[in-house]
C-alpha cells in the first residue's frame, strides 16, 4: 500500500506535476524525502526547490520509488489566477452582452408583432371592407382608403423607427388619436369600439409608457376581431389614487383562461408590455363571456 505526504504545501492545487524517481536503495528511510546525493541533478534541484519554498509539492512512496511531484511555483500560481480573473471578467461583459441582445430581440419581436404587424392587418381589412363599396357607396369607400392610408404611413415611420434604433415617439393627445383611428379602424369590420380616456392620465403618461400602452391595445381589438368575432367593446384608460387603470372590453366569444397558451404571442406579450410599465396585466374570460383585459400600473 503506498502512502503520501504533503511537502511545503502551499496550494492545493496540482498542475503540470513533475516525477522524480530515487534511485533503488534498500536503506532508504520509508517515510522521509529521499536525501540529497540519492537523486540526479535534477531531482535534486527540484528538492533544493521545494525546501526553499519556492515550489509546492507531494511525495508519495511506494516500493522502492518516491514519487516527487513539483507543483505549480507561486508565480506561475498568481499568473494563473490573474489569467482566470481575467477570462472571468470577459465571460461575464460576453454574458451581458448575450443578455442584451437577447432581450432587444424579444423588444424587437413585440414591437413587430403588436405594432407594424396589427397596422398592416387592420388596413388589410379595411381594403377588403371597402371592396363591394366602391360602388354601393363610394363615400364611405373612399374614407376607408384614406384610413388604411394613414395606418401604411404609420406602419413606414414605425419601421424607420426601428431601422434607426429608435422607439416610436408619442405625446399625450398623439396616443389619443392613435386609440380613436385604432378603434374607427375596428369598425370598418363589424366591431364598435367606445374609446373611454381621462385627462388626467393622458397627461401622467411619458412617451415610452404611451408607446406600450397603444401596443397593448392594439393587441386586444386585434384579438377581440381576430379570434374572438366580437361586435362591440370598449377601450378604458383612468387616472385613479395614483395609479393607471388600461381596460380592454369585448363580449366576443371568450376562451377558457388556462388555455391561453393556445392563442400565440398576443396575450404573453400584454403581460410583458405591462411589466415594462411597472405593473401588471389580468385576463378575464370565459366561453361566450367576452373578454376583459387590465393592466394597472404606476406613474413614471
Amino acid at each position: 500500500m503506498s502512502s503520501a505526504r504533503a511537502v511545503k504545501m502551499q496550494s492545493k492545487r496540482s498542475r503540470a506535476a513533475v516525477p522524480v524517481r530515487r534511485r533503488s536503495s534498500s536503506k532508504a528511510d520509508a517515510g522521509a524525502i529521499p536525501k540529497a546525493g540519492a537523486l540526479s541533478a535534477e531531482a535534486e534541484d527540484t528538492l533544493n526547490a521545494i525546501r526553499a519554498g519556492q515550489v509546492d509539492a507531494l511525495v508519495i512512496k511506494g516500493g522502492n520509488t518516491d514519487q516527487v511531484y513539483a507543483l505549480r511555483s507561486f508565480d506561475e500560481i498568481q499568473r494563473t489566477q490573474t489569467r482566470l480573473k481575467t477570462a472571468g471578467a470577459a465571460r461575464r461583459r460576453s454574458e451581458a452582452q448575450l443578455k442584451a441582445l437577447a432581450e432587444e430581440r424579444e423588444r424587437l419581436i413585440q414591437d413587430l408583432h403588436d405594432g407594424c404587424i396589427q397596422s398592416v392587418y387592420a388596413a388589410r381589412l379595411n381594403l377588403e371592407a371597402c371592396l363591394p363599396l366602391v360602388v354601393a357607396d363610394p363615400e364611405k369607400a373612399t374614407r376607408m382608403i384614406a384610413e388604411s392610408t394613414v395606418a401604411l404611413n404609420l406602419v413606414i415611420q414605425e419601421l424607420r423607427s426601428f431601422i434607426n434604433g429608435h422607439q416610436l415617439q408619442i405625446a399625450g393627445e398623439d396616443l389619443r388619436t392613435r386609440l380613436q383611428t385604432t378603434a374607427r379602424a375596428a369598425g370598418n369590420y363589424g366591431l364598435d369600439i367606445k374609446v373611454d380616456i381621462d385627462e388626467d392620465a393622458i397627461a401622467a403618461l411619458t412617451s415610452a409608457q404611451a408607446f406600450h400602452v397603444l401596443q397593448i391595445v392594439r393587441e386586444g381589438i386585434s384579438n377581440a376581431a381576430r379570434h374572438a368575432g366580437a361586435s362591440t367593446g370598449r377601450i378604458s384608460l383612468r387616472h385613479r389614487r395614483g395609479s393607471l387603470h388600461l381596460e380592454i372590453v369585448d363580449d366576443g366569444s371568450g376562451f377558457v383562461a388556462g388555455k391561453v397558451n393556445k392563442l400565440g404571442l398576443g396575450l404573453h406579450h400584454i403581460q410583458a408590455r405591462a411589466r415594462k410599465l411597472g405593473g401588471s396585466a389580468k385576463v378575464q374570460s370565459s366561453p361566450t363571456r367576452g373578454t376583459r383585459i387590465t393592466v394597472t400600473f404606476g406613474k413614471a
